[in-house]
């Protein structure tokens, strides 16, 4: 049987999850290296329309960590959110 243990004490969340004697630990936190390739990126012009499917593919993370960081991107005025659907559009603000 699995089990799903929540245990918090920090600012991403950890979900650990038990399985037949296997560990997994995963944890949705955003790293400083993301934000500074993001930013990077930015600036160069390489992005013209950005949604969190596009920056998981670009970086390789996870969509969970690449909506994090496209909130934290909007939230410091580097981007501004177009659309705020199902799927939210972010583009650089003119």
């Amino acid at each position: 049987m699995a089990k799903d243990k929540r245990s918090g004490g920090g600012r991403g969340k950890e979900y650990v999850s038990e399985h037949k004697g296997f560990t997994t630990v995963s944890q949705i936190e955003l790293s400083k290296d993301v934000m500074k390739k993001l930013e990077r990126d930015l600036k160069r012009g390489t992005f013209r329309v950005l949604t969190p499917y596009t920056l998981a593919q670009a970086y390789n993370i996870k969509i969970s960590t690449a909506k994090k960081a496209l909130r934290e991107a909007a939230r410091r005025g580097l981007l501004v959110l177009y659309s705020g659907g199902r799927t939210p559009i972010y583009v650089k603000p003119e």
